[in-house]
Protein backbone atom coordinates (compact mmCIF):
# COMPACT_ATOMS: atom_id res chain seq x y z
CA UNK A 1 0.00 0.00 0.00
CA UNK A 2 1.33 3.26 -0.49
CA UNK A 3 0.36 6.69 0.32
CA UNK A 4 -1.20 8.98 -1.90
CA UNK A 5 1.63 12.33 -2.87
CA UNK A 6 0.54 15.06 -4.22
CA UNK A 7 2.65 16.60 -7.34
CA UNK A 8 5.38 18.06 -5.37
CA UNK A 9 6.15 15.01 -3.52
CA UNK A 10 4.06 16.13 -0.57
CA UNK A 11 1.34 13.19 1.07
CA UNK A 12 -1.92 14.15 1.07
CA UNK A 13 -4.42 14.60 3.55
CA UNK A 14 -5.92 11.27 3.31
CA UNK A 15 -2.75 9.70 3.89
CA UNK A 16 -2.35 12.24 6.92
CA UNK A 17 -5.58 11.03 8.37
CA UNK A 18 -4.62 7.67 8.23
CA UNK A 19 -1.27 8.61 10.01
CA UNK A 20 -3.42 10.24 12.90
CA UNK A 21 -5.72 7.33 13.23
CA UNK A 22 -2.96 4.58 12.93
CA UNK A 23 -3.95 2.93 9.74
CA UNK A 24 -1.20 2.73 8.14
CA UNK A 25 2.28 -0.57 8.11
CA UNK A 26 5.01 0.62 10.18
CA UNK A 27 7.52 1.47 7.13
CA UNK A 28 4.76 3.77 5.87
CA UNK A 29 4.73 5.67 9.21
CA UNK A 30 8.39 6.01 9.38
CA UNK A 31 8.67 7.21 6.08
CA UNK A 32 5.74 9.97 6.51
CA UNK A 33 7.75 10.75 10.08
CA UNK A 34 10.44 11.73 8.16
CA UNK A 35 8.84 14.05 6.09
CA UNK A 36 7.48 15.93 8.79
CA UNK A 37 11.03 17.03 10.02
CA UNK A 38 11.36 18.51 6.56
CA UNK A 39 8.40 19.69 5.50
CA UNK A 40 6.40 22.54 6.91
CA UNK A 41 3.31 21.84 4.70
CA UNK A 42 2.82 18.09 5.25
CA UNK A 43 3.19 19.41 8.65
CA UNK A 44 0.43 21.73 8.17
CA UNK A 45 -1.49 19.27 7.37
CA UNK A 46 -1.07 16.72 10.03
CA UNK A 47 -1.90 19.52 12.63
CA UNK A 48 -4.74 20.26 10.96
CA UNK A 49 -5.78 16.27 10.64
CA UNK A 50 -5.02 16.21 14.41
CA UNK A 51 -7.72 18.48 15.26
CA UNK A 52 -9.94 17.51 13.08
CA UNK A 53 -9.76 13.78 14.43
CA UNK A 54 -12.16 13.71 17.34
CA UNK A 55 -10.58 10.36 19.24
CA UNK A 56 -6.67 10.37 19.14
CA UNK A 57 -4.68 7.06 19.61
CA UNK A 58 -3.60 6.42 22.90
CA UNK A 59 0.35 6.52 22.71
CA UNK A 60 1.33 4.10 25.42
CA UNK A 61 3.37 1.19 25.39
CA UNK A 62 2.17 -2.66 24.76
CA UNK A 63 4.95 -3.39 27.53
CA UNK A 64 5.90 -0.75 29.87
CA UNK A 65 8.23 -2.99 31.64
CA UNK A 66 10.11 -3.84 27.84
CA UNK A 67 9.79 0.16 26.97
CA UNK A 68 11.44 1.28 30.31
CA UNK A 69 13.77 -1.40 29.48
CA UNK A 70 15.07 -0.19 26.53
CA UNK A 71 15.36 3.42 28.21
CA UNK A 72 17.53 2.47 31.05
CA UNK A 73 19.63 0.24 28.24
CA UNK A 74 20.35 3.10 25.68
CA UNK A 75 20.75 5.99 28.59
CA UNK A 76 23.17 3.86 31.26
CA UNK A 77 25.74 3.19 28.37
CA UNK A 78 25.82 6.88 27.38
CA UNK A 79 29.36 8.69 28.78
CA UNK A 80 29.63 12.56 29.46
CA UNK A 81 32.03 14.40 26.90
CA UNK A 82 35.54 15.05 28.85
CA UNK A 83 34.42 18.61 27.68
CA UNK A 84 31.74 18.27 30.29
CA UNK A 85 33.93 17.19 32.97
CA UNK A 86 33.86 18.81 36.43
CA UNK A 87 37.59 17.52 36.97
CA UNK A 88 38.99 18.64 33.22
CA UNK A 89 37.21 22.06 34.81
CA UNK A 90 39.17 22.13 37.99
CA UNK A 91 41.90 20.89 36.62
CA UNK A 92 41.79 23.94 34.07
CA UNK A 93 41.42 26.84 37.21
CA UNK A 94 44.28 24.54 39.34
CA UNK A 95 46.39 25.06 36.10
CA UNK A 96 45.63 28.60 35.47
CA UNK A 97 46.05 29.41 39.17
CA UNK A 98 49.62 28.18 38.93
CA UNK A 99 50.45 30.47 36.21
CA UNK A 100 49.18 33.25 37.88
CA UNK A 101 51.46 32.30 40.98
CA UNK A 102 54.19 31.69 38.69
CA UNK A 103 54.25 34.65 37.24
CA UNK A 104 54.55 36.67 40.30
CA UNK A 105 50.84 38.50 38.96
CA UNK A 106 49.78 38.16 43.03
CA UNK A 107 52.62 39.28 44.37
CA UNK A 108 52.29 42.99 41.91
CA UNK A 109 48.97 42.78 42.23
CA UNK A 110 49.23 42.74 46.62
CA UNK A 111 51.79 45.03 46.35
CA UNK A 112 49.47 47.75 44.56
CA UNK A 113 46.90 46.97 46.55
CA UNK A 114 49.08 47.75 49.45
CA UNK A 115 49.90 50.81 47.99
CA UNK A 116 46.39 51.72 47.79
CA UNK A 117 46.03 51.24 51.48
CA UNK A 118 49.29 53.10 52.80
CA UNK A 119 47.76 56.17 50.29
CA UNK A 120 44.42 56.26 52.24
CA UNK A 121 45.41 54.66 55.76
CA UNK A 122 42.64 53.26 57.54
CA UNK A 123 40.67 55.97 60.07
CA UNK A 124 37.82 56.18 62.01
CA UNK A 125 34.78 55.15 59.69
CA UNK A 126 32.87 57.80 57.93
CA UNK A 127 28.93 57.67 57.80
CA UNK A 128 27.69 57.00 53.96
CA UNK A 129 27.51 60.18 52.00
CA UNK A 130 30.56 61.72 53.83
CA UNK A 131 32.82 60.45 51.70
CA UNK A 132 34.38 62.57 49.45
CA UNK A 133 36.54 60.59 47.00
CA UNK A 134 36.04 58.64 44.55
CA UNK A 135 34.88 54.89 45.28
CA UNK A 136 37.32 52.09 46.19
CA UNK A 137 36.96 50.34 43.47
CA UNK A 138 37.72 53.03 41.34
CA UNK A 139 40.50 53.52 42.66
CA UNK A 140 41.67 50.20 42.32
CA UNK A 141 40.83 49.88 39.01
CA UNK A 142 42.63 52.86 37.95
CA UNK A 143 45.81 51.28 39.84
CA UNK A 144 45.80 48.27 38.08
CA UNK A 145 46.03 49.98 34.96
CA UNK A 146 48.86 51.73 36.25
CA UNK A 147 50.81 48.71 37.12
CA UNK A 148 49.58 47.30 33.35
CA UNK A 149 50.94 50.11 32.25
CA UNK A 150 54.04 49.89 33.81
CA UNK A 151 54.95 46.28 33.13
CA UNK A 152 54.10 47.09 29.22
CA UNK A 153 56.61 50.14 29.29
CA UNK A 154 59.04 47.49 31.06
CA UNK A 155 58.74 44.97 28.20
CA UNK A 156 58.93 48.06 25.66
CA UNK A 157 62.16 48.75 27.23
CA UNK A 158 63.58 45.38 27.02
CA UNK A 159 62.77 45.05 23.67
CA UNK A 160 59.83 42.81 24.19
CA UNK A 161 57.31 43.04 21.25
CA UNK A 162 55.09 45.56 19.92
CA UNK A 163 51.30 44.81 20.51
Amino acid sequence: MTAPWHEHDHFEETAWRQYVTDTLPASQRAAMEQHLYRCEACLLLYMACIEQTEELPVLEPADPQAYLSDILARTTGTKRSWYRSTLLHYGIAAAATLVLVASGFFHGLAQELGSIGAAHPASQPRPAGQYSGPPLSSQLVDRTFQWLDTLHNTDNRQGGSQP
